[in-house]
């Protein structure tokens, strides 16, 4: 139940996050804004560490370097966002978003990648996939 309720809390907070971030490109352009976006995102976490007196930040060095670039992706997924809520509006983009996270979830999930456990994908999974995919479709017509 908690899982349910952090995620949907993301994507509560993602939807208003592309909106606010798009807002924030028109006036000092994408990249700044993402940049922007990065770095407050950076203080409110530093914050919450030393909030709630975390130290695991003292194991670091032990994180493979393949997994210490998701800053980077984020940087990259801040961008896409921003660019495709500007030329799409914001529903379609949450939904192209989401079904592009869901086939991206999937293939990890069934393959196993990223040293995630792997998970049986059958028809009710693609099925799901399907139907998320006409649902905005019928978004976009």
């Amino acid at each position: 139940m908690k899982g349910m309720l952090f995620a949907l809390a993301g994507g509560f907070f993602l939807t208003f996050q592309s909106v606010a971030n798009a807002t924030i490109s028109d006036s000092i352009g994408t990249w700044q804004a993402a940049t922007m976006t990065q770095f407050t995102g950076f203080v409110l976490a530093i914050l919450i560490v030393l909030l709630l007196r975390d130290q695991s930040y003292r194991n670091l060095t032990q994180v493979p370097p393949l997994y210490a670039s998701g800053g980077m992706l984020a940087a990259v997924v801040l961008y896409s966002n921003m660019t495709a809520v500007h030329r799409m509006g914001v529903t379609l983009t949450i939904g192209v978003f989401l079904i592009a996270q869901l086939v991206t979830a999937v293939l990890i999930d069934g393959k196993g990648w990223f040293d995630m456990a792997k998970q049986k994908i059958g028809r009710t999974q693609i099925a799901g996939l399907l139907l998320m995919i006409a649902g905005v479709i019928v978004l976009k017509w």
